[in-house]
C-alpha cells in the first residue's frame, strides 16, 4: 500500500509539507514535536484517503 505524509505545521493550506517516505515524515515530526504529521493512503478509485493515524515528535499515534 502507497502512503504520503502531511505535515500539519500552521494555520493554512499553504503550509502543508508533503513527504512520499515514512522516514522524512518521522524526522519532521521529531523537527517540529508540536506537529503533526498526518498519514495517507493511496485510494483505489483515485487520489489518497486519511487513515486518521499520525506521527508527532517521533511516535506512531494510531486513533482506529
Amino acid at each position: 500500500m502507497d502512503f504520503i505524509y502531511l505535515l500539519l505545521h500552521g494555520s493554512e493550506w499553504e503550509d502543508i509539507i508533503v513527504f512520499l517516505s515514512k522516514e522524512e515524515g518521522i524526522n519532521e515530526s521529531l523537527k517540529y514535536p508540536k506537529s503533526r504529521v498526518e498519514v495517507f493512503s493511496k485510494s483505489d478509485k483515485s487520489g489518497y484517503i486519511p487513515t486518521y493515524n499520525y506521527y508527532q515528535n517521533g511516535v506512531y499515534v494510531q486513533t482506529i
